[in-house]
């Protein structure tokens, strides 16, 4: 199964930047137009959580960084959608840029 790995560096601190990720990830209407099927359930306490759809699972996970925190997230992909990982990927990154700005 492919993956998409993307970890990105935020200046705000861990609780910040989950909030930020999850409530972006939950709220998300592309998600949701994409696939009807699309959840999301996520675990403040933690920082950590998953989305699932249809076609993707995804993991997330933000811990203390040097001077903020770090955003992990990890798409699990089915072999036919392999051909789009780039375009997920890409998608993702800007999506996460604007959570995090």
């Amino acid at each position: 199964m492919p993956s998409v790995k993307i970890e990105k560096q935020s200046k705000l601190s861990p609780d910040d930047s989950f909030k930020r990720i999850s409530d972006m990830l939950t709220d998300d209407k592309d998600l949701r137009k994409l696939d009807a099927k699309y959840k999301a359930d996520f675990n403040a306490q933690t920082r950590s959580g998953t989305a699932e759809g249809s076609m993707f699972k995804a993991k997330l996970n933000v811990s203390e960084g040097s001077g903020g925190s770090t955003v992990n997230i990890t798409v699990d992909l089915p072999f036919h959608l392999a051909l789009v990982k780039g375009m997920v990927e890409k998608t993702l990154q800007k999506k996460l840029d604007e959570a995090l700005a």
